[in-house]
């Protein structure tokens, strides 16, 4: 029985290995304080936020630089510019007081205390930092800031360690201007105590840089400025040269101008001594003088005011009466050198827009050049004509002309074929004064003889409405 039962129990296989358990990696153990993974993050966070200030205090710099450069480039005053850039750098940093120096020349080989602004003693204006020492040579080739307790003793001169000395606690930034040294900027300490920083040192660095542009533009502007006023003062000195030489020749001009009426009264006055039994001749002598002293007086007075000019009066006249009259004032002393007038003038009435005595004055100078070149008499032939809107006056002579050459220099001022006896004015004032009436006088030689002719514009009368 017992046998049976062992066989008839079922026989179970062997179950299959259990694979090797991974360690399992223990957990870090709890901080012995619960406080200092916070702590972590706060300085973490303390750190950005110090890095961001920075950051933003940098733009602000920046910002700051930008604004301030603009506005010194818009300042052309070289001394508000000065003062501008000191009180923005004391403002800026905060510090005591400041001193710039720099050349006064391009030729200068010394900086020189240019502007000083500021609290406390100040450095005397002589003071200085010549151009060769080694603390300049020094300060060149830095090309940054640096304090002036820091510079080391044997950079610094007897005469330079008396200026330092007043910024003593401050520092000294070099001005470059396209890598040369334009300046010397000295801050002293700060007003609340304390070093500058060097978000500060920066900011004054870089402004430093930007007014040396700035200087040196406004120095071109002062200097081109002054050379402007130079050439100013010459351009015066010259006009005034001019004026006094057109001074001179306008009084050479008056007495020349003078002569003609003097010699004309001259003549009358002979006349009036051999008339003496006639009145009415003796009349008409005495009132001829009499228009010629007045002619006389009214030429001194425009030299009396050429330093007050007043404008000519312009009136509407009959040119056709004033050439009338002066004919007839000459008509003796023509006739007593020989020579036959010969008129052709019309009757209508010619009208131009000018000075009567300025006229005579004209036509009386070419009369007696005509006279003057027919020495043994001849013909003057003198003829006005209309030619549409203007008239034209004509004197031809019999004389023997002008050389072809010399025609264009006839109207210069002092050009005389006359010699000794000629002062060369004559024509040139004719000229001045037909061109004053917006016309013209021109020569050309005749045959025989010379022809000058005289253009000037006509008033052309527009009929009115109510007369058509």
């Amino acid at each position: 029985m017992a046998k049976a039962r062992d066989s008839g129990k079922v026989k179970r296989s062997a179950a299959p290995p259990r694979p090797p358990r991974r360690p399992v990696a223990k957990a870090n153990p709890a901080p012995a304080h619960p406080a200092e993974a916070p702590r972590d993050v706060e300085a973490r966070l303390d750190e950005l936020s110090r890095a961001n200030r920075q950051l933003k205090r940098k733009i602000f710099d920046l910002y700051t630089i930008f604004e301030i450069s603009r506005n010194f480039s818009a300042v052309l005053d070289y001394k508000t510019l000065l003062d501008s850039f000191i009180f923005t750098c004391l403002g800026q940093v905060g510090v005591m007081r400041g001193a710039l120096f720099l050349k006064e020349s391009v030729d200068s080989r010394e900086f020189r205390l240019a502007k000083v602004k500021g609290s406390g003693v100040m450095p005397p204006p002589e003071c200085g930092f010549p151009e060769d020492t080694r603390l300049v040579h020094y300060l060149s080739r830095l090309n940054r800031p640096v304090f002036i307790a820091d510079l080391s003793k044997d950079l610094i001169s007897d005469r330079e360690e008396t200026v330092c000395g007043y910024f003593e606690g401050g520092m000294i930034v070099p001005l470059i201007y396209k890598t040369n040294l334009a300046g010397l900027f000295l801050l002293d300490e700060k007003i609340a105590g304390g070093t500058l920083t060097q978000d500060e040192i920066e900011f004054i660095s870089s402004l430093g840089n930007q007014i040396s542009v700035a200087i040196e533009n406004a120095r071109l502007y002062e200097g081109e400025k002054a050379a402007n006023e130079q050439l100013w003062a010459a351009q015066q000195q010259l006009v005034q040269a001019e004026r006094l030489a057109t001074l001179g020749e306008m009084s050479a001009k008056i007495a020349h101008e003078v002569n003609n009426p003097l010699g004309i009264i001259k003549n009358y006055l002979l006349l009036l001594k051999r008339a003496a039994a006639d009145p009415q001749k003796s009349h008409e002598y005495v009132e001829i003088v009499s228009q010629e002293i007045d002619r006389i007086a009214r030429i001194v007075d425009e030299l009396r005011k050429f330093h007050r000019p007043s404008g000519v009066e312009f009136t509407f006249l009959d040119v056709r009466e004033v050439l009338e009259a002066i004919l007839a004032l000459t008509s003796r002393q023509l006739q007593a050198s020989g020579i036959e007038v010969v008129r052709h003038i019309p009757h209508d009435q010619l009208t131009v827009n000018g000075n009567s005595d300025h006229l005579r004055q004209v036509f009386l100078n070419l009369i007696l050049n005509a006279r003057a070149a027919m020495e043994k008499g001849g013909r003057l032939t003198v003829e006005l004509q209309r030619q549409d809107t203007r008239v034209l006056i004509r004197f031809v002579d019999t004389g023997p002309g002008i050389d072809e050459e010399i025609v264009p220099k006839i109207f210069e001022p002092f050009f005389t074929t006359k010699g000794e006896s000629g002062s060369g004015l004559g024509l040139s004032i004719c000229q001045g004064i037909i061109k004053s009436h917006k016309g013209s006088i021109t020569f050309r030689n005749a045959s025989p003889g010379g022809c000058f002719e005289i253009v000037l514009p006509l008033v052309v009368k527009h009929k009115r409405h109510d007369e058509e």
